[in-house]
């Protein structure tokens, strides 16, 4: 009795983790990585895709601008340059003209190509020129677009003709028949 030898080491606390808490971690961690996955997926998808959506855009702004000024306006896609632009058709003498480009010749991302364009007074254009117009009803001519990114990946863009909204598919897909 109060002898020294009755004292028992007190333990030091061991280091380390418990199991609730790095399973709170490992949550905490999925769901930052579930936030930020498809921003960089998107990041690092391919310039396709960017660039179907500038397209879709220019389409759809220009539907707005035909119908607004009374216009007919001709988007020109060079397969050989894959570039784009577009041009106001002028009524000069009953016949109509193109206009100079409206602002800014276009191009297609490095890695991306015009593989082919397909349109209903035209057919398939796989070199060269091809076009297509936006009349002051809003009426677009039926087109479709393909590209392809240098991987080989392809994106198909689909013009309806009715309200020139612009569809953007994964893949190739074939052109409906313009008849």
């Amino acid at each position: 009795p109060g002898g020294s030898g009755d004292l028992q080491p007190v333990p030091l606390a061991q280091g380390g983790f418990t199991l609730i808490e790095i399973m709170i971690v490992v949550m905490i961690l999925g769901l930052v990585a579930m936030l930020v996955a498809p921003r960089l997926f998107s990041m690092l998808e391919g310039d396709a895709r960017s660039a179907s959506r500038d397209v879709a855009g220019l389409v759809a702004a220009l539907v707005q601008e035909a119908v607004a000024s009374h216009t007919i306006h001709r988007v020109t896609f060079d397969l050989e340059t894959n570039e784009y632009w577009v041009t106001t058709l002028t009524q000069a003498g009953g016949v109509l003209e193109e206009s100079p480009p409206v602002g800014a010749k276009r191009a297609l991302p490095a890695e991306v190509r015009f593989q082919d364009v397909v349109t209903s007074h035209q057919g398939l254009v796989t070199e060269g020129r091809a076009f297509t117009q936006v009349f002051p009803s809003g009426i677009v001519t039926r087109t479709t677009i393909h590209l392809e990114e240098r991987d080989r990946s392809h994106y198909t863009l689909t013009v309806n003709p009715i309200t020139g909204r612009v569809t953007v598919v994964d893949g190739y897909v074939e052109a409906k028949d313009p008849a």
